[in-house]
């Protein structure tokens, strides 16, 4: 146990540190998402400055957190957080007037951003292409509703962190829907571990990290020739092209995920069944393994590859600090032979990946970060290297059990939920869909999502969408 604080232990009303990342060449990326309200009412009666409570609320937050209202600083290898400079790139807010649409209009495109207002599409993506700044908001207003959304660096934040800031976000317009002036606290049930986190994981002796060995016992070459095309990978998404994947989304129903448990469980081996969405991790990974290999020009040369399984996963189980804001994840990263993952039952595909998700402790992930972020360069770049490469790697960042679509800012709950994070190949957004099922957004290009729309396999429990 790292924390300090007994699990029950809740601090309402104390201001928490956003305790920054700058370690990890992954904060190099941002996070963003949007939440679709319908409300003709709001807009009625609100006149002509209908959002100003939002507004106003999205300036408390930053009194909230004043890291945000710094600015990053780009080095060749990673970013840093700096303040105090008035000609840096600030926090911002802003309001799109789009109200030549309606919320069912916009909804019927939602996935579809080549067919957004063209003024809608070029804030939104300009926030994930170039962002300096650290946090930035803004309001999409509609004939009878709005699309909020909210852009935060990951330098200064991960997915579960980011909830909780909407989540803190909403709760003081509510307030200030309600008639209140002051910097009202969010009521919150805090169980806070300060920004020692890291600290206190490393201090834990170190354990065996599967990752750590199989890179260490890899040749990888030259390590020039190496950093340069891990650096197009960073331009590009891809070492394949120029050409930067587009954002899938991929629809599992709730309906889909339990008949993936029936189709895959096995009661009469006499080992516990698998929820559904176990199970989908290894089925996403390997019908996307086998895609890959279909389009490969010399496939049995392909075979012999390796192929890995990185999934993000919340460290915070660890601290007994499910609100901690700020970076608290580990990888689990799960390798394979191209053979024997599109050769093994995919219930014991799966039964291989739990399996891995359990040895993400202390210990281990403690040494993963020494390694990894504190210990030679070399260690990330060949990291690094293998996830870039297309026929290697499937990521997934699951947050499908996150609560977006409970969000009230005083006038009703979304209808819908986006994904603006920028698309890279072979990684998976997972969010939770309005049914209660999952949405997975997915970086692919159209060669690979092509062979992935016409999978046998897939097609009995996904909905393409886009």
């Amino acid at each position: 146990m790292l924390s300090d604080k007994p699990e029950s232990e809740s601090r309402e009303g104390e201001i928490f540190e956003l305790c920054p990342f700058e370690l990890s060449r992954g904060t190099q990326q941002v996070l963003q998402y949007m939440l679709l309200y319908r409300n003709t009412q709001l807009l009625q009666e609100r006149g002509t400055q209908p959002f100003s409570f939002i507004q106003a609320a999205f300036e408390r937050l930053l009194d909230l957190y004043p890291i945000l209202r710094g600015y990053q600083v780009k080095l060749p290898d990673r970013n840093i957080i700096a303040t105090g400079d008035s000609s840096k790139p600030g926090p911002l807010f802003e309001i799109i007037d789009a109200s030549q649409m309606t919320v069912d209009e916009f909804e019927k495109i939602q996935f579809h951003r080549e067919q957004w207002p063209a003024e809608v599409d070029n804030v939104l993506k300009s926030r994930v292409a170039d962002f300096d700044r650290l946090i930035a908001g803004t309001v999409v207003s509609f004939a009878d509703g709005y699309l909020l959304g909210l852009t935060v660096s990951h330098i200064i934040t991960d997915g579960t962190a980011f909830i909780i800031l909407l989540r803190q976000w909403a709760s003081l317009a509510q307030k200030l829907e309600a008639g209140g002036d002051k910097l009202a606290m969010p009521d919150l049930p805090i169980d806070f571990d300060h920004p020692g986190y890291w600290s206190k994981l490393a201090a834990y002796p170190p354990q065996p990290h599967p990752f750590v060995e199989y890179i260490n016992g890899q040749d990888f070459g030259d390590l020039t020739a190496l950093q340069a095309k891990v650096s197009t990978w960073y331009a590009t998404g891809s070492l394949k092209g120029s050409e930067r994947p587009a954002m899938r989304i991929l629809r599992v129903s709730p309906a889909a995920i339990d008949a993936i448990a029936k189709e895959y469980n096995n009661t009469n081996d006499g080992r516990p069944a698998l929820h559904g969405v176990q199970i989908l991790y290894a089925l996403m990974w390997q019908r996307y393994v086998a895609a890959v290999i279909e389009m490969q020009q010399e496939p049995e040369e392909a075979y012999t590859l390796p192929v890995f399984l990185m999934m993000m996963c919340n460290l915070r189980q660890m601290t007994l600090a499910p609100d901690y804001v700020g970076n608290a994840v580990g990888p689990v990263v799960v390798p394979c032979d191209t053979k024997d993952i599109l050769t093994m039952p995919i219930v014991d595909l799966a039964r291989l990946v739990k399996e891995h998700l359990r040895q993400l402790t202390p210990g281990g992930g403690a040494h993963y970060i020494n390694v990894a972020y504190t210990g030679d360069d070399s260690f990330i770049l060949k990291a690094i290297y293998l996830f870039s490469r297309a026929e290697s790697k499937v990521y997934i960042s699951n947050t499908s059990r996150h609560a977006y679509f409970d969000i009230d800012f005083g006038h009703g709950k979304p209808i819908a939920l986006l994904c603006g994070t920028q698309a890279t190949e072979g990684m998976m957004h997972w969010m939770p869909s309005v049914d209660g099922g999952i949405d997975i957004h997915y970086g692919l290009k159209d060669d690979v999502y092509s062979v992935l729309k016409r999978d046998e396999v897939l097609n009995k429990f996904i909905e393409f969408v886009n």
